[in-house]
């Protein structure tokens, strides 16, 4: 395999990753040498030069724009335009949304719910494809808040509605908890630094408590304009609501939630800990084992969890994995009865599909790239997962 050059964006470099290759600038100098932990103070010396970006060298086994090439070789073609096109109107629609309530603006909930609605449609046909956008639409690492804050609203509201039809939910219901998605972080917009702090893991204690008040901060912009329930205020505000009480803002338990919320609540912890700006960002089939660890102990609820599952598998659509014979695969479809035996595509040859449930062949571990700056979940926070996956050491 020929070695390549690539481009990642300093948001990205992960604090205390000590990285096998050397990191460059644009004329190709060295910036940080292999096998040096990347520090905070590395990233600060970065941004203070004006350095957004950085150059690698390596031999990637998963470059981004194979994955992309299975995955939208995998799906109808139609659907797939479709989809782009729902999740770009979500974005304009949000992003407008947000402009009218940053001048204090009432917007109508109704047009949000009309978003809402054609993801329900394109999801009605494949939930499969639905969710490969969640791989093929990443953002740009240098987008504005607004713009960051529109795309995870999108993604948000197509995974939430996935869950809900896959699991059989009425399409009513799937609105409901698409269009709160859709909504549920307008009031971030108004404090862009405490977003991009929340990502970066950096908020102070007096931060996180502002932070914290955010969905209450939310409904109250939302409450005077026309169109949006109250249910849908409801929902929004217990988004970061824990099955245990352990959330914010108000501290409710599951018994006390909206069944919408609880949804919203998983799938938003699943986007946030496979987000490439996340501090803490991990693979994404460790991002839903981190799910069902903690359903297990009561901090997630398990229906919803369970039904992200049935959805997407244990090893997420457009996730890398490795088989049985060390050959690299991704995944292009679930099988809703067997979470560990999905369909995938070979990455050495994106036309020989396998599926996993009617073959000998298995799954060994997901693929880390160390080119994307993912990381494995501890094996401390594995311990309750029944079917766990290796983990190195």
């Amino acid at each position: 395999m020929e070695e390549q050059t690539w481009v990642i964006s300093t948001k990205d470099l992960q604090i205390g990753t000590i990285l096998s290759f050397d990191l460059l600038d644009a004329m190709g100098n060295i910036l940080h040498k292999a096998g040096m932990p990347i520090s905070e103070r590395l990233k600060e010396r970065l941004h203070a030069n004006g350095i957004e970006s950085v150059s690698i060298r390596g031999r990637s086994e998963a470059a981004p724009d194979q994955i992309h090439n299975i995955l939208t070789d995998s799906f109808d073609p139609a659907l797939l335009m479709e989809l782009n096109e729902s999740i770009k109107n979500a974005q304009s629609l949000i992003q407008s949304s947000i402009a009218s309530l940053m001048q204090n603006k009432p917007i109508d909930g109704r047009v949000l719910e009309a978003g809402s609605e054609k993801f329900v449609e394109c999801a009605s046909k494949d939930v499969a494809a639905s969710l490969s956008t969640l791989v093929t639409t990443e953002g740009a690492a240098d987008s504005e808040t607004i713009e960051a804050i529109s795309l995870r609203a999108a993604q948000l509201s197509l995974l939430a509605i996935s869950t809900a039809l896959t699991q059989g939910q009425s399409e009513s219901f799937a609105i409901s908890v698409g269009t709160a998605a859709l909504l549920h972080d307008s009031s971030l917009a108004l404090a862009p630094n405490l977003y991009e702090k929340a990502f970066r893991g950096s908020l102070s204690a007096d931060e996180i408590e502002q932070y914290r008040n955010h969905p209450m901060d939310c409904t109250d912009l939302l409450r005077r304009s026309p169109g949006i329930s109250e249910r849908t205020l409801e929902i929004i505000s217990q988004v970061h609501e824990q099955a245990d009480g352990s959330g914010y803002p108000l501290g409710l338990r599951i018994s006390e939630t909206k069944y919408e919320a609880c949804i919203l609540n998983a799938a938003d912890t699943y986007l946030a800990l496979t987000d490439p700006r996340y501090h803490r960002r991990l693979v994404h089939s460790d991002a839903l084992l981190y799910l069902i660890a903690n359903a297990s102990k009561g901090r997630y609820c398990p229906k919803a969890v369970q039904a992200m599952i049935k959805s997407m598998s244990v090893f997420p659509i457009g996730s890398v994995v490795v088989l049985d014979d060390d050959s690299k695969a991704v995944v292009i479809r679930s099988n809703a009865d067997a979470p560990v035996k999905p369909i995938v595509r070979l990455l050495s040859s994106g036309s020989a599909k396998i599926d996993l449930q009617d073959s000998k062949r298995s799954i060994v571990s997901p693929f880390v790239d160390p080119f994307n700056g993912c990381k494995r979940l501890p094996k401390s926070e594995m311990s309750n997962v029944l079917w766990g996956l290796p983990v190195a050491s």
